[in-house]
């Protein structure tokens, strides 16, 4: 039994990681072994005195080696202490730097688990509102045929238009469930916080009458011939001289560009482009860049157009802010 514990202690001794500790405790064990093999040789000596010259000679030698293995631990163990302390250091600074690297990939992981939850909980309760208010409300008339039909005309909010008109009459178009303070806020449908349902190429105001016109994430929805020939000229049309036209839009530009690059994905420039299609009226129809908008506000005769901001991110979507203004003369 002990010269199989030897042989494991011989081969623990060049194992990675454990040898250095190993030969350590070997030298811890051996140092008092050492010194109680010389004591007892020291205590030997007076029943030795009246031995041989050679015996003396051997018992020198003898407690010479003993001396000597003795030093030698205490060299070894002095040596090994400071190296065994520096390699075991080293070993922990390893682990604990790839635990931490191992912890901070399991954090993105669920962190980017716990965002895609969380933007599917708002998916399901914005669509849960959007199947609810058109099964409620109906914005749009079906026809017998199977034909839609558009929405006329309703004020809700009489009040806040009269004082509005006695103001500045400023209004948000397509507002949907993001109503403005300060605005007359307009959708095709009756939503909360809505004050006029219209359509947004049908409004009951007269020419010239409107101070400022915004809107947010309207213009995509329609056709680029329609948005040009009717509706940008319709409102510029409403605006009195001088009045003030805003709109928000996607940024096809910028998520193009991080789409590019691998930082966008593709669903959801899918979904920016084409709409989420949730509902009656969620289909986008067009795209823009800041440069192609300028165009499209000046051939409708709108001035002074300029970039308010691009690029910039809103959950899902890169979008710009556009604005311009009807000519004081016009």
């Amino acid at each position: 039994m002990k010269a199989y514990l030897k042989k494991m202690f011989i081969r623990l001794k060049t194992a990675p990681y454990i040898g250095k500790p190993v030969r350590f405790a070997i030298a811890v064990y051996r140092i008092p072994r050492s010194r109680a093999q010389l004591i007892n040789v020291m205590e030997s000596l007076p029943r030795l005195q009246s031995a041989s010259t050679d015996q003396l000679a051997l018992l020198q030698v003898a407690i010479s080696k003993h001396k000597s293995e003795i030093d030698r631990d205490q060299e070894n163990l002095v040596r090994s202490i400071p190296v065994t302390l520096r390699k075991l250091r080293q070993e922990t600074g390893d682990l604990e730097k790839k635990l931490t690297e191992e912890m901070n990939a399991e954090r993105e992981k669920i962190g980017g688990l716990f965002e895609n939850v969380e933007y599917l909980l708002k998916r399901v309760e914005f669509v849960r509102q959007e199947m609810m208010f058109e099964m409620r409300y109906g914005a749009k008339k079906i026809h017998p045929d199977g034909i839609a039909l558009e929405v006329s005309p309703k004020v809700i909010s009489a009040d806040k238009l009269a004082a509005a008109r006695t103001n500045a009459l400023r209004i948000n178009l397509g507002c949907g469930h993001v109503p403005l303070d300060g605005y007359l806020n307009i959708d095709r449908r009756e939503l909360p916080g809505v004050d006029i349902v219209a359509e947004a190429g049908n409004l009951p105001f007269g020419p010239g009458e409107i101070d400022e016109i915004v809107s947010a994430h309207l213009l995509e929805h329609f056709p680029q011939e329609q948005l040009k020939r009717e509706l940008l000229p319709y409102w510029k049309s409403l605006l009195k001289p001088g009045g003030l036209f805003r709109a928000v839009v996607p940024d096809a530009e910028a998520m193009i560009r991080e789409y590019s690059a691998g930082r966008y994905p593709y669903d959801h420039l899918r979904q920016v482009f084409y709409g989420a299609q949730d509902y009656d009226g969620d289909f986008h129809h067009n795209m823009f860049i800041p440069s192609h908008m300028s165009v499209l506000l000046v051939e409708a005769g709108f001035v002074d157009e300029k970039i308010v901001e691009a690029g910039r991110r809103n959950d899902i979507c890169f979008e710009f802010e556009i604005a311009a203004t009807k000519p004081a003369a016009s």
